[in-house]
């Protein structure tokens, strides 16, 4: 049992990081597109160090809806209606 809860905490930090990787890389490529298009080239690029207040509350209100959508995919409720679904198909 031990072992089963040290490997399942060893994946969650494993998937944090990743998720912490993309979301930089995410954020580095759209800099890049915005950078390479002449007519978004006037609105001012994102620094990263001195990030200003607006951008940071759309992160966390980001963060918070992708904590939202993971809960409602692993709530029971969510499992219930899928395997009701099953067998009527995804069209109904």
């Amino acid at each position: 049992m031990e072992a089963e809860d040290c490997g399942e905490l060893e994946a969650r930090a494993f998937d944090l990081r990743l998720r912490a990787l993309e979301s930089r890389e995410r954020e580095d490529r759209l800099t890049r597109l915005v950078a390479e298009r002449p007519d978004l080239s006037a609105i001012p690029a994102l620094s990263y160090g001195g990030e200003s207040p607006e951008v940071e509350r759309l992160r966390r209100e980001v963060g918070l809806l992708a904590d939202y959508h993971h809960a409602l995919l692993r709530s029971k409720g969510w499992r219930f209606v899928q395997a009701l679904r099953r067998p009527l198909g995804r069209a109904w």
